[in-house]
């Protein structure tokens, strides 16, 4: 692997796990939050060392996605999703980031429910080590999940969590 796990290394693999990959090398979101889309720019910028000439912003008003093309930051960001269920299988500060970037790119909350969409075998597994339970792609334990993610998660930032 090629760069240092931070925080916010790990949160942007968490948001490319669950974001649209539609061309290869390209690591994009698609979020009406600007917060989320300008905290995307900001970890590729500062933490993935990309230069802010090449991010490339949605044209249409409507379509608010925001992405670059980096062959080395996408494989390694690819490098870590391939291997979360060994990174990411204490609580700690990656994982809690990791998980919180997973829940922006393509998590719902309303009270009583939360799910984060295309949960995978090995997601299931990661999230297992971290004590939350999954059905498909519902959380089963709700109030675990939202310890480990409400420091770092900008869409469950939205909500009153008292």
């Amino acid at each position: 692997m090629g760069s240092k796990l931070t925080p916010n290394v790990c949160y942007m693999a968490g948001l490319y796990s669950k974001g649209p990959k539609s061309q290869k090398n390209f690591v994009s979101i698609n979020s009406g939050m600007q917060e989320l889309r300008d905290r995307f720019v900001e970890i590729a910028v500062n933490d993935l060392a990309v230069l802010p000439n090449k991010i490339v912003f949605g044209s249409e008003p409507e379509n608010k996605s925001v992405g670059f093309f980096h062959s080395r930051v996408a494989k390694n960001l690819l490098d870590i999703i391939s291997r979360e269920t060994y990174v990411f299988k204490v609580d700690n500060e990656l994982s809690r980031s990791y998980l919180a970037g997973m829940f922006d790119a393509s998590g719902h909350f309303r009270p009583g429910a939360v799910e984060i969409r295309h949960i995978n075998t090995n997601d299931a597994i990661m999230l297992q080590n971290l004590g939350v339970h999954s059905k498909g792609d519902k959380i089963l334990n709700i109030s675990r999940f939202i310890e480990l993610v409400k420091a770092r998660s900008l869409v469950l930032g939205q909500f009153r969590l008292d």
